[in-house]
């Protein structure tokens, strides 16, 4: 399709109301079906700026919109084409602006309009599915405003309409008088940044308002039409009634060109055009018939007949002279006037006593006894006031129920009354928003009272801005508080859960020790080998138990290896070796405790391996392992812990430490080597937080950094 040329701002006429051109059969309506209405601006040239905001014109729809490919024509069937410099400053016009005829027509059908700042006037519509604005050259709407930043804002057309998003502007964007960062727009939306304002016009959004415009002012001017035809009749009919006839002016006998068909008699129109000079109508006399006309006379029989016609006139004279003269008599008083009169002061009375439902009813009943009585409209006034005080009870009745939305809706459609009524509507406003405050005050209070936020935190932006800020620290305390109690409740439930894992560990335990109990006798009793037989047994009773499984397998293996270090400890025990018996009583008394049973055994052990741990230790210390002597003397010292033996032991190590460790220092410059060796011992042997042991760590450390 070819581009369409740029048209100047005044280059045809519009149509008014969404009519058809004077062309068209359609346009040309009746004197009674429509009164002609004097052409305005708006109505000669869709084109010119229309009145109020730009973008929302609020004449007919646009013809161009339409798609209208015939250009419109003026009431006056002339076509105006714009003046040669307008076109020539429209076709120069910025490439970015929808006014260049030459810019393409890609993209969804919405743009932008600025309705104020430096660019006002200019428009934008979308050529893709994004267009950033801003006062960057890169940007695809680019602003001379320079309070705008530079990439300031985004619009992205997606499948649920055009999202708004702020590209982090210093300044900041609000829609409709307030401050978002990102938000779905809407047909009409006003978008504010800096010192410019944009307003966001979807196209098929405006051709659905203009066309609704158009329905609804064809819809007003047919009312008005019917309106002025039923006043028309009903003045008729008054009209009619007044003169105290009952003849329809539309009777065809009162038509001229019916009378035209009947003559009147000659002499009734000489009295007709005399009656109003006081006169007396005399009909002419025909002339004789020409068989009597003889000679050059009449004959005695004329004479005779004119004589008796003149005396007949002269009679009829005299009679009218003495007819009695004076107005008629008046016409008998209907009834239904003086009815009809008593019923609209009463209809007035009632009136000014605010009762509009009475005055209507009494204004219905006079204008049943005589149509038309009602000159003044007392009768409409009454019902637009009954309309009202109706209304006004509706509301108050809602505001009962507490649906203060539908109150306000129902209260705001309210046509407008009288000055009294206007008053009733203010103090009606106003008691609307303190019950419409106060409920939901009680709102906000019902919801914290029953500890629940989910419900409150909806309900704390319809609370009133005075009481906001006390309501919202009343949510973030009942936030904190709910908080707080269900981290207890998580602990507490945690502990419950350790608690319940516990006992159910110790009831394990217990069951598997009863279970045990003989495998425990006979080993405590030192029958090894019918322990690991018992183990078996216990397997067999409780074949679906995996712990009791698991527990005999492990015996099975324990028990053995106990038995044999057991024994070798025991051979040198017996031997007065007690050096060489610390290393297999160590290792029976760890399977000892691996095993779990308890009994005089491991005491026994205790003992034992005490003894063999401190010969092992005064054994190493003769050697000079040090580090031998000190794991032994404090295992001697833990088993048995008021073995003095073993203290003394460890004394004397303490002071070969420090020895050593005095070697260590001395030779640190000397031979390092040997020297962190040596620090390497105390660290091992010197008892933990002692000062010994933190100075060798100090000097192994610069030693080997």
């Amino acid at each position: 399709m070819p581009a369409r040329p740029p048209s100047s701002p005044r280059a045809g006429a519009g149509r008014s109301g969404g009519d058809a051109g004077a062309d068209s059969p359609s346009a040309k309506p009746s004197a009674r079906a429509r009164p002609p209405r004097e052409a305005s601006p708006a109505d000669e040239d869709f084109a010119a700026p229309l009145s109020g905001e730009e973008g929302y014109p609020d004449g007919p729809a646009n013809p161009e919109l339409y798609g209208d490919a015939q250009p419109p024509r003026s009431r006056t069937d002339e076509t105006r084409v714009g003046a040669v410099p307008e076109s020539r400053e429209d076709a120069v016009r910025r490439d970015d602006d929808d006014d260049n005829s030459e810019s393409t027509r890609a993209g969804p059908p919405v743009q932008m309009l600025v309705l104020a700042g430096p660019d006002r006037g200019r428009k934008k519509r979308f050529q893709g599915v994004r267009m950033v604005v801003g006062r960057g050259k890169d940007c695809d709407f680019v602003l001379d405003d320079q309070s705008v930043s530079r990439r300031h804002l985004e619009l992205v057309y997606g499948q649920t309409g055009v999202a708004m998003r702020d590209l982090g502007s210093i300044s900041g964007t609000q829609v409709n008088d307030q401050r978002v960062d990102e938000c779905l727009l809407k047909h009409g939306d006003e978008i504010a940044m800096g010192k410019t304002r944009l307003r966001f016009v979807d196209e098929a959004e405006q051709i659905k308002e203009m066309r609704a415009q158009a329905e609804a002012r064809e819809a007003e001017e047919k009312r008005e039409r019917e309106e002025a035809a039923k006043e028309k009749d009903e003045a008729r009919k008054a009209a009619g009634a007044a003169r105290g006839s009952d003849v329809d002016p539309n009777d065809p006998r009162l038509n001229e060109m019916t009378n035209a068909n009947y003559r009147v008699p000659d002499g009734f129109q000489d009295k007709a055009q005399n009656k109003g000079k006081g006169a007396i109508a005399i009909p002419r006399p025909r002339p004789p018939p020409r068989s009597v006309v003889t000679g050059g006379g009449p004959n005695s029989k004329t004479k005779l007949l004119i004589a008796v016609g003149g005396g007949v006139v002269v009679l009829l004279m005299l009679g009218l002279l003495f007819i009695p003269s004076g107005p008629p008599p008046p016409p008998p008083v209907d009834p239904n006037i003086e009815r009809s009169k008593l019923l609209m002061q009463k209809a007035r009375e009632a009136v000014r006593a605010d009762d509009y439902a009475t005055a209507v009813r009494l204004v219905e009943e006079a204008e049943k006894l005589r149509p038309g009585v009602d000159e003044e409209g007392l009768g409409k006034a009454a019902s637009k006031q009954l309309e009202v005080v109706q209304s006004f009870e509706s509301v108050r009745a809602l505001m009962v129920a507490q649906q203060f939305e539908e109150a306000r809706t129902k209260l705001a459609a309210t046509p407008q009354g009288t000055a009294k009524m206007d008053d009733i509507r203010r103090k009606l406003e106003t008691e609307l928003e303190e019950k419409d405050a106060a409920f939901r005050i009680q709102q906000m209070e019902d919801a914290l009272a029953a500890r629940d936020p989910e419900a409150a935190r909806p309900l704390l932006d319809r609370v009133p801005d005075l009481n906001k800020p006390a309501y919202a620290q009343k949510l973030q305390d009942l936030e904190a508080e709910l908080a707080k109690e269900s981290a207890d409740g998580a602990r507490r439930d945690r502990a419950n859960r350790e608690r319940a894992a516990l006992n159910a560990k110790e009831e394990r335990k217990l069951f598997l020790e009863e279970a045990f109990t003989d495998v425990e006798r006979r080993f405590n009793g030192g029958d090894y080998q019918r322990a690991v037989l018992e183990c078996d047994r216990v397997t067999e009773k409780y074949k679906a138990e995996k712990d009791v499984k698991e527990r005999a397998r492990q015996l099975k293996t324990l028990i053995p290896q106990f038995q044999r270090s057991l024994d070798d400890a025991q051979k040198k025990l017996a031997s007065n070796a007690l050096e060489s018996a610390s290393k297999p009583l160590r290792r029976a008394a760890e399977l000892y405790r691996q095993i779990g049973f308890q009994g005089s055994l491991g005491n026994t052990l205790d003992e034992q391996l005490a003894s063999a741990a401190l010969a092992a230790g005064q054994a190493a210390l003769k050697k000079g392992d040090l580090a031998a002597a000190g794991l032994n003397f404090r295992e001697a010292l833990r088993l048995n812990p008021g073995d003095r033996r073993a203290r003394d032991g460890l004394d004397d190590l303490q002071k070969k430490v420090e020895e050593l460790y005095m070697r260590a220092y001395i030779e640190r410059d000397r031979d390092p080597q040997s020297a962190a060796v040596k620090f390497k011992i105390v660290i091992e042997t010197a008892p933990e937080g002692s000062d010994t042991k933190r100075k060798a760590e100090m000097y192994l450390s610069e030693l080997q950094p």
